[in-house]
């Protein structure tokens, strides 16, 4: 449920229902993501109470209007079972929709669905085609797959390249540009290069959120032996396209 400022919200969701009654098409969209999930102020308490099969109807006739917004976030409906039945082939095809749209992010949405079936080359393929379309924690993901070959050819040069872009990405996550930084941090550490390592290390370790980061720069500082973390950040390490790690063997 989001969180925001406190707000009228009866009187935001009736001027919204009007314009929704009217055929306003970014309206229906409004309205159908404020009730997807519903709205909570910074403390918790609710102002928008939820109500998802709604949403999911009104972001329907949206996206059957070809609003890219409302055709990716239905898509993400089927894709995780919010107000209708999961369905993984739905999902696909209105994440593939919405991309025709131009809305970046059901790319990568479709993505993590071919990730998660095990089908990495294709995950990669939609990994990069949302990257092409400016989204920045695309390009770092498919930074880690060339890193490490993970559904293509691993291949560093092309690692370095992607993870460069999404670091130049004004659309990116703060963690995901963390996590770039600590990639190519790992590119010069397996190029044998691992003092080339310890600017990108010490970005990513600035708000001192990334123990991971930090246990590699204190290893290059001490000149001792090397065993960085090599999984996915804030993935569960039991999905599929995560590299072998050697701090995390059995998971």
């Amino acid at each position: 449920m989001a969180r925001k400022r406190k707000q009228n919200w009866p009187r935001i969701v009736a001027r919204l229902q009007r314009r929704v009654a009217a055929g306003d098409v970014a309206a229906t969209t409004d309205l159908g993501l404020n009730l997807l999930d519903g709205i909570q102020d910074r403390s918790g308490r609710c102002l928008l109470r939820r109500n998802s099969r709604y949403a999911v109807r009104l972001l329907r006739r949206a996206a059957e209007s070809n609003d890219p917004t409302a055709t990716g976030s239905l898509g993400y409906a089927y894709d995780v079972g919010r107000g209708i039945a999961q369905n993984k082939t739905e999902a696909l095809r209105w994440y593939r929709r919405a991309v025709r749209l131009g809305d970046s992010s059901a790319a990568s949405n479709a993505s993590t669905v071919y990730r998660d079936r095990g089908q990495l080359p294709r995950a990669h393929r939609w990994m990069m085609r949302a990257a092409a379309m400016g989204d920045g924690d695309a390009a770092g993901d498919a930074g880690y797959s060339y890193l490490y070959g993970i559904g293509v050819r691993r291949n560093i040069h092309s690692a370095r390249l992607m993870l460069g872009r999404a670091l130049r990405s004004r659309n990116i996550s703060g963690y995901g540009r963390e996590e770039a930084l600590y990639n190519l941090a790992i590119a010069h550490v397996d190029s044998g290069h691992p003092s080339l390592a310890i600017p990108f290390l010490e970005r990513a370790c600035t708000d001192g959120d990334y123990p991971e980061a930090a246990a590699l720069l204190a290893q290059i500082r001490a000149k001792s032996a090397l065993t960085p973390c090599r999984c996915r950040r804030f993935i569960n390490r039991r999905l599929r396209g995560h590299a072998r790690c050697v701090q995390h063997p059995s998971e």
